[in-house]
């Protein structure tokens, strides 16, 4: 499974309104929109060599409430992954589409194997 159907079915399993990349069109709220910038580890490893993700997660709701219950189970799901390193940064962020939704974004590193 590649790394991004790997995260798709994780996030979805937190909230079935999972989007890759972008919202749709007409979105429905709360949402998750998430992305995968993939890099190559270049330095010698032991037994393989690994790729590093970081996986960035936004969270989109109406209401704050809404976000402060989807991040902790957001952070357990993606914590689930093997290959889980860290949470490295989260904070509020913008939805310039719509100003009375709230946007908060959390960004994960993950490691696997090629």
């Amino acid at each position: 499974m590649t790394i991004h159907a790997t995260v798709t079915a994780a996030l979805s399993a937190v909230l079935a309104n999972t989007w890759a990349v972008e919202l749709p069109a007409d979105p429905t709220w709360p949402a998750l929109v998430f992305d995968v910038d993939s890099t190559p580890e270049t330095g010698w490893v032991l037994g393989a060599g690994y790729d590093q993700h970081v996986v960035a997660v936004v969270i989109l709701a109406r209401e704050r409430t809404e976000i402060a219950t989807l991040r902790p189970q957001i952070e357990a799901a993606l914590q689930a992954i093997p290959g889980y390193m860290a949470d490295e940064e989260h904070g509020d962020a913008d939805y310039a589409d719509d100003p009375s939704v709230y946007a908060y974004f959390m960004n994960f590193r993950i490691r696997t194997p090629h």
